[in-house]
């Protein structure tokens, strides 16, 4: 099992867990799949605050992640 934190950037998640990327784009945070978005707002945006601007529910997204072997710290607490 995978612990990440919910306020990491959606950048460097992708950078160390490549497969991340993948889970955005399935859970509709789609701007991940253009490279010159990723290395620019990327790298100011957490899973969270995609999650809160698109208005995918918290629950969603935590459960899509556990699915693939990833936990957000916050949540195992």
């Amino acid at each position: 099992m995978i612990k990440i934190s919910k306020e990491a950037t959606v950048f460097d998640l992708i950078e160390t867990y490549p497969k991340i990327k993948d889970i955005l784009i399935e859970l509709g945070l789609n701007g991940v799949e253009n490279p010159l978005m990723l290395r620019t707002a990327g790298k100011k945006m957490t899973v969270f605050k995609g999650a809160k601007m698109k208005k995918i529910p918290w629950d969603d997204v935590v459960n899509k992640f556990q699915e693939n072997g990833i936990i957000f710290e916050e949540e195992a607490e």
